[in-house]
């Protein structure tokens, strides 16, 4: 910032107050700052001889590392159009919404789970869905007492609020209460951020796809244009 050419930026902070200022340089140049809806901090320049304002710099760059993009139950991905996909079992939760391209609302379950209720479908319970190398969701819930992905498993499907957990061998057991927020499955295969997320499903998003019990290794997701 510091080797920007058109602002000058100050920093002060003291035993009284901490604050930031910038200022542009040139007075032929006119700039205003802004946080847009999504959460991100555009810095726009008046460029007269087209008579609109044009975006000088942007934080954070990328959309998916804004909060909550894309809402919940859903991943981001900008390597895809639209960056935001629903879950696989889910739907937008305002389909004009999401269609106008405003995902903050994110998606919601087309088929209720099954906990807490002693009915089955076809003599399955709820059951999970692989998503393979994503960046987890936040707000996970540590299980520090559970030493294997069975158990793991089963921490999750025993409490009616678990939506998803994951398990591996250097991290162990984390599960996840109610909505999944902020994840990403643009990581590659390297990435030390990328994990396997089970998601908890109603057993009849699993039936055309044939009868299985436990875990479901299928990784297609829901696009919604």
């Amino acid at each position: 910032m510091h080797g920007n050419r058109m602002f000058q930026f100050t920093y002060v902070s003291n035993e009284n107050e901490s604050y930031f200022t910038y200022s542009i340089k040139y007075r032929s140049v006119t700039g205003r700052l802004v946080l847009d809806l999504s959460g991100q901090i555009q810095l726009l320049i008046w460029l007269e001889a087209r008579g609109e304002w044009n975006l000088f710099w942007a934080q954070p760059r990328d959309q998916c590392d804004m909060y909550a993009y894309c809402g919940a139950f859903t991943t981001c991905n900008r390597n895809h159009i639209p960056f935001c996909q629903c879950f696989q079992g889910f739907q937008p939760k305002s389909v004009e919404d999401w269609n106008t391209g405003n995902k903050s609302g994110g998606c919601v379950r087309k088929v209720p789970l099954q906990c807490g209720n002693d009915s089955e479908v076809d003599g399955q319970k709820d059951q999970f869905l692989r998503i393979p190398k994503v960046r987890l969701p936040d707000n996970s819930i540590v299980l520090s007492q559970v030493k294997s992905v069975g158990d793991c498993q089963s921490a999750c499907f025993s409490n009616c609020s678990c939506s998803a957990y994951t398990y591996d061998g250097s991290h162990g057991c984390s599960i996840w209460s109610e909505e999944l927020l902020n994840v990403n499955d643009q990581l590659t295969d390297d990435d030390p951020e990328g994990r396997d997320l089970y998601l908890r499903l109603a057993a009849s998003e699993f039936l055309s796809q044939g009868k299985g019990n436990g875990i479901v290794t299928t990784i297609n997701l829901t696009m919604w244009m």
